[in-house]
């Protein structure tokens, strides 16, 4: 038996007109949309999800930007066949949100389970082996309603086991408090640990990690990060820190600022391995691994060479730097970008040669023309224009401008030097 520790492109109807007619009587267009075309098994599941949920209830996904599902799939009892988990909000107010578990049978979708939650939101949700059986478990993460909900405090977590019919709740601690939480191994020894990142207020940020052992959660280490100005985390994240070294790396709201902390275990203790003064940044970037070399990059900002004369910040565009932990107390920079500071657009990292040797030239006006170059040569690499709609309309796909964002009233676009480092190795337009 498993032991654990808690229970349990909106397709619109055409109309084709071929000549007119005075007669001619045209239906009401909104009665010609139709809802997106699903595949005939998700039809399928849709429909006993919509017939099995109570009256006036919804679906709800989590609050994870990234996580636009509303349902989810894993064999959570080995039997080969997939589940399907769905959480939803019951219509009244203040009730806890619901859990429901349907399994496919045949060429239908049977729900077998539905128990009540420990919060009115969902706040995380992960699918993974945590107490080592080789069975899937429900890691949830429950958030209240109001700013408390929102901003991850007053976070329950939970794990589930499914075994057959019937949801038990993994070990004896019941219903833990979070902030944040991740699921990584920290001590190498290829199993996941829970790691609970908690906010204290006036003290700091409390860390725990727990492992499962036996029949319960238990707790290897913890960890007092002291800063009573702490306000919250925009960012949480697991993984590989430095090579053969996992950890989790936070990136901490202080006041209108941030900084980045890597934690990581060394001979069973939990340690901090960077000042608060080593990644600290006037303003909010996530960490993560952005060359694609499995290792988490620590975000930076950095003012670009040749602007540190200018006295007002905002007429100054950064420099997104991200860097590696060395294993010891520093970091190294492996990658440089430049990103919009209000999120409308992301320019490709810089290749590795140009590491250092990118700075913009002071012709630039933020939110009006950017022109990056080489240090060392001042040739040009590529360049950001925000025109009018008018002036757009004058420009053409021929002089190399690639649309990055737009609206009513303005248009972002790029473009590199076609006879520049940039232009060969161009794989097309900036995320956005």
């Amino acid at each position: 038996m498993k032991k654990m520790w808690l229970s349990a492109a909106c397709a619109a109807g055409l109309l084709l007109l071929s000549g007119c007619s005075d007669t001619l009587s045209l239906p009401d267009p909104t009665s010609l949309i139709r809802p997106p075309r699903l595949p005939a098994d998700k039809e399928v599941l849709k429909n006993v999800i919509d017939r099995q949920l109570p009256a006036g209830a919804t679906a709800v996904r989590t609050r994870d930007s990234e996580d636009t599902q509303a349902v989810h799939y894993a064999d959570l009892d080995g039997d080969g066949k997939r589940e399907a988990v769905v959480f939803y909000k019951p219509v009244e107010n203040g009730r806890n949100i619901h859990l429901m578990i349907l399994q496919e049978q045949g060429d239908t979708w049977v729900n077998v389970l539905d128990i009540e939650g420990k919060g009115q939101q969902l706040d995380k949700l992960d699918f993974t082996d945590i107490s080592g059986d080789g069975y899937t478990d429900i890691v949830v993460g429950y958030g209240a309603d109001g700013e408390d909900g929102a901003n991850g405090t007053n976070s329950t977590l939970m794990v589930y086991s499914y075994a057959g019919q019937a949801l038990e709740i993994l070990g004896t601690k019941l219903e833990l408090p979070y902030s944040e939480f991740a699921l990584v191994d920290m001590n190498k020894d290829n199993l996941q640990e829970l790691v609970l990142v908690n906010l204290k207020p006036n003290i700091g940020t409390e860390i725990r990690v727990y492992q499962y052992q036996g029949t319960d959660f238990q707790e290897l280490s913890s960890l007092i990060l002291p800063n009573k100005t702490v306000t919250g985390y925009y960012n949480v994240t697991a993984g590989e820190v430095a090579k053969d070294q996992n950890g989790v790396v936070l990136d901490i709201m202080i006041g209108a600022g941030s900084y980045t902390q890597v934690v990581m275990m060394k001979n069973g203790i939990l340690q901090s391995v960077l000042g608060e003064d080593a990644a600290f940044k006037d303003g909010f970037v996530k960490s993560e691994d952005v060359n694609g070399d499995g290792i988490i990059e620590i975000s930076m900002l950095k003012t670009p060479y040749g602007w540190s004369d200018f006295k007002n910040k905002e007429d100054i565009p950064i420099l997104t730097v991200y860097g590696q932990w060395d294993g010891s107390k520093g970091v190294t920079p492996v990658r440089e970008q430049y990103r919009d500071a209000n999120g409308r657009f992301t320019l490709p990292p810089f290749p590795q040669e140009l590491l250092g040797n990118v700075t913009l030239n002071t012709v630039s006006m933020v939110d009006k023309y950017l022109q990056f170059v080489r240090i060392d040569d001042r040739k040009w690499l590529e360049e950001v224009r925000f025109f009018t709609p008018v002036q757009w309309q004058n420009e053409s796909e021929e002089k190399g401008w690639i649309k990055l964002y737009s609206t009513s009233s303005q248009v972002i676009a790029y473009r590199v030097n076609p006879e520049g480092e940039l232009a060969a190795g161009k794989t097309g337009a900036p995320a956005t």
